[in-house]
């Protein structure tokens, strides 16, 4: 696990040592440049494998091909046991130096061949080619932009941001969407100039042009229906492989562990293949906060003899931490559990260097509620005629939706959109787009002149229209929701701490098997995640094989509310993204005060607004 960076169509040593320097915490063990006309590399290596012989840049063996690279090629012994039959001669025991070989053997379609987790830039001397690459599902993160034909690339923005020639400043399409969906869509980022990588992309880079590409994509549901009992081996079988090449290190390992499904089968697939007790790491709240998810994590960590820590947050973490955390992830994602995340690091980087977690098993099999409520808003839209739904439904929902819980809010609301995937995306949401008419000021309405559901649709849903409605919202979390939230904030707030975040899920092999298994047996019912938890039954504690889904809450209603409602005060009274004219004062003062009477909806607006401000102060202010 590293922080790579770099330039390209100019040569500045300097730049390039201040870009790595900025996220050393990425990798305090090592860092390494490399210069040739035209192109520069630079590298901050957290040392997982090879560690006396892995430093980066790697090189062929005639030096005219480097690499730097973040991330883990779990295959890479036998990618290298081929390459040498091929004749290619290996320097170093790493797994980097897998990618010059396999590139002077197939090109960028190296990216074919490795299984694992990557970010990557391979400059080619001889046809004086820069390729950029990212791995299918988007664990690790990947930033470039263009300045008159020169090219900056980097692991996390700030990076970036060391260049006098990239000015930090807003692009009000991400935050548009943003106040939407809690975080930015697409190739996107908060800054205006600066974009994404997309997973499963390649780029090339030669002589001030850019040519991008897609090399794999999530499958959509695949192949003839077999038995339930064929799914659950294939799928044990799948993770069982996912989870023992997930081992390969020579630092200590452990497990976030939560005592859900997802963490509670790879600690327990885990716990088969090692020697010694696990060590599993769990979060919860103080007093008056959520504690269930400790109870339920010591339950699985006794179950598999692991050696469980336990952190308590109490109040007034938000407070000191929330800065530091908006700084690491480079962009506003509006999700209080990342605080979680940090501390949860920063406990476990005392005793573990690697960390394995159960991201990613929502998305693939089925685990959110708004696939319940899409699924029933779809019959809706199939039973009741369009006139009838605008007519009638539409207006006795909106009347009685003032006096129910705020709990009951959504899932009515979004019967009322006409759209059946907007009805779904709404579950998502935080502003609508009456909201945000009602927030903006008159500039920026001039400028974000497009619907957030609209463009989620023709983003996420396009093309799959013969597709069944669970598989196409699930498609669309794993491209969205879980690429730019949940993996996101783990990469970022795992590597604030210098620790590497595996997630064998998300295994490529995994997701594609997953697309094979009919709708039906992810979510069968009111069971979600049925197939998971049939692959647990011989794993898990008795307590957690038909554990519903809970959320991981944070105690937005308890001491989160007022330690909220005091950083507001203090940020959002006269704040700058008021006076520079975002927002209407008097919107944000009624959020605020909507906020202090426990609703709960504007609880989520009032953090979203909160996050940016802080955000806009800390990187554009």
């Amino acid at each position: 696990m590293c922080g790579i960076c770099g330039t390209a169509g100019f040569e500045d040593e300097h730049l390039l040592r201040e870009m790595c320097s900025v996220m050393k915490h990425r990798g305090p063990d090592d860092a390494g440049a490399f210069m040739d006309a035209g192109v520069g590399l630079g590298h901050q290596r957290l040392s997982i494998i090879d560690l006396e012989g892995g430093h980066q840049p790697v090189h062929n063996e005639d030096g005219s091909v480097w690499v730097v690279y973040n991330g883990e090629i779990y295959n890479h012994v036998e990618l290298r046991d081929g390459l040498e039959l091929d004749g290619h001669r290996f320097y170093t025991s790493s797994d980097t130096e897998v990618l010059v070989h396999l590139y002077e053997k197939y090109g960028t379609d190296l990216v074919q061949y490795l299984r694992g987790m990557f970010a990557f830039a391979l400059w080619d001397s001889n046809t004086k080619t820069l390729m950029l690459a990212r791995d299918r599902l988007g664990i690790k993160p990947l930033y470039y932009t263009m300045v008159d034909g020169k090219l900056l690339f980097a692991s996390e923005i700030k990076s970036i941001l060391q260049s006098d020639e990239v000015n930090a400043a807003v692009n009000i399409t991400a935050l548009h969407d943003y106040l939407t969906f809690r975080h930015t869509l697409s190739d996107d980022t908060m800054f205006a100039g600066i974009r994404k990588l997309l997973p499963g992309h390649v780029m090339t880079y030669h002589e001030g042009e850019v040519a991008i590409s897609q090399y794999w994509d999530v499958p959509l549901g695949t192949g003839e229906i077999k038995s339930e009992d064929h799914y659950v081996k294939n799928l044990r079988r799948l993770l069982e492989e996912s989870v023992r090449m997930r081992l390969m290190s020579e630092v200590p390992l452990g497990v976030y562990l939560s005592g859900g499904i997802d963490s509670g089968i790879i600690t327990g697939l885990m716990s088969k293949m090692v020697d010694d007790p696990i060590e599993t790491f769990s979060v919860g709240f103080g007093a008056e906060g959520e504690i269930g998810e400790l109870s339920q994590a010591q339950v699985a960590a006794e179950h598999f003899g692991t050696n469980h820590h336990e952190l308590v947050v109490e109040q007034g973490a938000f407070k000191k931490h929330l800065p530091d955390i908006i700084w690491h992830n480079d962009e506003p994602i509006a999700d209080p559990s990342a605080l979680a995340m940090f501390l949860l690091s920063k406990m476990a980087k005392k005793h573990v260097t690697v960390v394995l977690n159960g991201a990613g098993g929502d998305e693939i099999f089925g685990g959110y509620i708004s696939y319940k409520v899409g699924l029933a808003n779809e019959r809706y839209h199939n039973v009741v005629p369009g006139a009838l739904r605008r007519g009638l439904v539409r207006p006795m929902v909106n009347a009685v939706l003032p006096y129910l819980p705020s709990k009951f809010y959504v899932g009515l609301q979004s019967a009322t959109r006409e759209v059946k995937e907007h009805g779904f995306l709404f579950t998502k949401s935080v502003f609508s787009e009456e909201n945000k008419d009602e927030l903006y000021t008159d500039m920026l309405k001039g400028q974000a002149d497009h619907d957030s559901f609209e463009r989620a649709t023709d983003t996420l849903f396009k093309n799959h229209a013969r597709t069944g409605f669970l598989d196409r919202m699930m498609y669309a979390d794993t491209k969205s929701y879980l690429v730019d939230h949940i993996l996101l904030e783990t990469d970022k707030l795992t590597m604030s701490s210098s620790i590497e975040a595996r997630v064998p899920i998300i295994d490529h092999k995994v997701v594609e098997f997953a697309a094979t298994i009919p709708p039906h047996l992810k979510l069968k019912g009111m069971t979600e995640k049925y197939i998971l938890k049939k692959v647990g039954q011989d794993i898990l504690p008795p307590s957690a094989r038909n554990r519903r889904k809970r959320p991981f809450k944070i105690p937005i209603n308890t001491w989160f509310k007022d330690e909220l409602n005091e950083m507001a005060e203090q940020l959002l009274d006269d704040s700058v993204i008021v006076r520079e004219g975002y927002f209407k004062p008097e919107v944000v003062a009624d959020i605020m005060r909507r906020h202090k009477r426990s609703e709960l909806l504007y609880n989520h607006q009032l953090y979203a607004l909160l996050v940016f401000e802080m955000w806009h102060e800390r990187f554009v202010g």
